[in-house]
């Protein structure tokens, strides 16, 4: 297909109705990928809690992306959200069957949603929390990973290690999980469709 270009949004705009971008290729599997605004940077004191948000939402194996939309309800093959730290961007891709791709869609809002109203357990929490904690204490061990996390935080211009940020993961509590979840906004709702 021709490659439509998509205008950019003003920055710290999101649109009141997200974007959509539909595109028809010879696959045999959809992508569903959605892009939300989480107005938080690495350099807002609300980062780990924006950290501790993906972790519940769908940045690990215990998050409601992976066991309510991939494993109770088999709607994804695979569905999964990253944080941009540096944009302030989160970026949500899931991997559908072409007809299940609005069910998937509105799921994976609703779990949001769930995130947003505190509709999580203390479980879910902590689960997430050791997640966060184990991976930045991880990177304490691995070079390459050292490197990378500095690379990074250079760029924010920030001077926080590893186990710094863990620590402050470990004191995030429910409600600043909840206040980073209800700021994010849905950007682009991107869908890649098999051809007819």
């Amino acid at each position: 297909g021709e490659g439509r270009r998509v205008p950019r949004p003003a920055k710290g705009s999101a649109p009141a109705k997200p974007r959509r971008v539909e595109e028809a290729l010879d696959v045999t599997q959809g992508k569903l990928a959605m892009g939300l605004r989480t107005d938080i940077k690495v350099t807002d004191a609300e980062y780990p809690a924006l950290m501790l948000f993906n972790a519940v939402f769908g940045g690990t194996t215990t998050s409601k992306l992976f066991l309510n939309v991939r494993e109770k309800l088999s709607l994804c093959y695979y569905a999964s959200s990253q944080v941009e730290k540096l944009k302030g961007l989160m970026l949500v891709s899931s991997g559908v069957e072409f007809d299940k791709v609005g069910q998937a869609e509105a799921e994976i809002l609703s779990q949001l949603y769930k995130c947003q109203t505190g509709d999580f357990s203390d479980d879910e929490l902590e689960w997430a929390r050791r997640s966060v904690v184990s991976t930045l204490m991880t990177t304490l061990d691995a070079q390459s990973r050292l490197e990378d996390y500095w690379l990074g935080q250079s760029a924010a211009g920030l001077t926080e290690a590893p186990d710094e940020l863990a620590e402050r993961v470990e004191h995030t509590t429910r409600e600043q999980v909840t206040a980073a979840a209800r700021k994010l906004t849905l950007d682009t709702v991107y869908f890649l469709k098999g051809k007819e």
